[in-house]
């Protein structure tokens, strides 16, 4: 069933996995990696990017492994030209190949490498599947809390985060800080973001502690423990945290979206922390 890359008709592989076939380095470090081997990948008729947004959660920068589609073979490799049809002769295999991204939800970085990849002479196709409204991820809330969503104005799609940190400094931090409020979970979907935040609060000196998937299990153990009991007011909570660990934060009596998430059901799974905040308030734990 398994055959070299230059005689098999299906290749199924992740884009990392591509990266690290193609590339060999060298027995001394010191020295640079050697050119890459992407004749393979010159004759590629469909190409399907299945969970995308998988993907996304992981390293996007290694599904520009795309751009090595459809090139012009650098060597001979046994090649029947008789058989090669004449738009690849011709240098134009992207305008004829099909590309198929599929992902759970949409996301700038899928949709610029799509229209920048998707080069078919047939055009390119969208397609979004609506969600009834009895099957929106806010049904799925138990905790009976007030939601309240704002929006926050911006020129352009570039500047939403910068806009987001902005209002966030100016208006939300500036409460949490007076108030002294205890218990108070900040998601953030977005790594940069976090990078962002967490520079904000250790510049205004706040008393927060943060849960990364980059953080040891020590540090989280830690981290968890002291916001559960008070200790620390604020607890940063990235996106790829949940994603990957799916952690359930304890002693959350109130929550902060420094953005929508990315999967429609982390919203419910986040609010749903609340439950346990809460009820240590009914039943008298301060």
């Amino acid at each position: 069933l398994f055959a070299d890359f230059y005689r098999c008709d299906i290749i199924l592989a992740s884009p990392i996995g591509l990266t690290m076939a193609t590339t060999s380095n060298p027995a001394d470090g010191d020295e640079e990696e050697t050119e890459a081997d992407v004749d393979f990948l010159s004759s590629i008729d469909i190409c399907i990017v299945a969970r995308s947004d998988v993907l996304l959660m992981q390293n996007w920068d290694h599904v520009n492994i795309l751009d090595s589609l459809n090139r012009q073979p650098k060597k001979i490799s046994d090649i029947d030209f008789s058989r090669v049809r004449n738009y690849l002769l011709n240098g134009q295999g992207a305008h004829w190949r099909q590309l198929i991204m599929v992902s759970k939800f949409t996301d700038p970085y899928i949709s610029s490498t799509f229209r920048r990849h998707a080069k078919n002479v047939a055009g390119q196709l969208k397609i979004r599947r609506k969600v009834p409204a009895d099957d929106a991820s806010v049904c799925d809330v138990l905790v009976r809390v007030k939601q309240v969503f704002q929006r926050v104005a911006c020129q352009t799609v570039s500047a939403a985060g910068a806009n987001r940190l902005r209002y966030f400094s100016d208006h939300v931090l500036p409460k949490l800080i007076r108030l002294n409020q205890k218990h108070t979970l900040i998601y953030i979907p977005n790594y940069f973001d976090f990078i962002a935040v967490r520079n904000l609060l250790l510049k205004r000196e706040a008393n927060f502690v943060s849960v990364t998937e980059y953080a040891r299990v020590s540090e989280v153990s830690r981290g968890r423990a002291r916001f559960l009991q008070g200790r620390k007011s604020i607890m940063l909570y990235t996106g790829r945290a949940q994603f990957f660990l799916r952690h359930k934060i304890k002693g959350a009596r109130h929550v902060i979206f420094f953005g929508l998430p990315e999967y429609a059901e982390f919203y419910p799974a986040v609010v749903n922390m609340l439950n346990d905040g809460l009820s240590n308030i009914e039943d008298g734990d301060d």
